[in-house]
């Protein structure tokens, strides 16, 4: 479902940054994102760019905004991008989560040049436990569901996070086979929603949002 009042923001494009929703986002291409890069090679970071995922998922917050000062978690964050939006505009407490360790000093950069603070733990989302989760009040995500065996897991996880009180739960994704399972699921099972979303600008793209409320 294409939201008809959605508002298509400004924004500025060049060969180093990324300037949107107020948002500064260095590109892979910038010195400083270079040089991080030089002193990690052999490395494999998951969240090695700036996904087109995360700026729709930051541009559908905009209309589905948290309430000031929600403590969010960022899982899968990479670059950590969309937690760093509701830091800075909403001034949400976000704990971003990632496998990969080496995304962090990308994701403190980020956070850096935006002037805001994020937690960052390095873990899987499989390894978050009912207490864990009961402290957060709502769960981003973009591009996490990208192979088949993820499906199940996600499943398990977004359960355990409704059980435990987290209120909204938000995932933006290309269109992948394995997305559209999770979201099946959800919709049928958890009368989630699916919403498509377009924006055009940085880039003109459309992604998917799937959004579960739990209120």
């Amino acid at each position: 479902m294409q939201n008809p009042d959605q508002k298509q923001s400004t924004s500025t494009n060049t060969s180093h940054s990324i300037d949107y929703l107020d948002i500064k986002a260095l590109r892979s291409r910038h010195p400083k994102i270079r040089k991080l890069k030089r002193q990690q090679q052999g490395h494999s970071a998951h969240g090695n760019k700036v996904w087109r995922s995360s700026f729709v998922l930051m541009d559908y917050l905009t209309t589905y905004p948290p309430t000031t000062s929600s403590k969010i978690l960022d899982v899968g964050c990479g670059w950590g991008l969309t937690g760093i939006f509701l830091a800075k505009k909403y001034s949400a407490r976000v704990t971003a989560i990632d496998i990969d360790p080496s995304v962090e000093p990308f994701l403190q950069l980020q956070a850096s040049v935006n002037k805001c603070d994020i937690a960052f733990q390095a873990r899987s989302f499989e390894t978050l436990t009912q207490a864990d989760l009961s402290t957060y009040d709502s769960i981003i995500a973009a591009d996490i569901c990208f192979w088949d065996e993820m499906v199940r897991p996600l499943i398990d996880f977004i359960h355990l996070a409704t059980e435990s009180g987290v209120k909204k739960i938000t995932i933006a994704d290309p269109g992948r086979p394995p997305f559209w399972e999770l979201s099946e699921y959800c919709t049928q099972s958890l009368g989630a929603e699916i919403v498509t979303r377009r924006i055009y600008q940085p880039w003109k793209t459309e992604k998917f949002i799937l959004s579960i409320n739990n209120q």
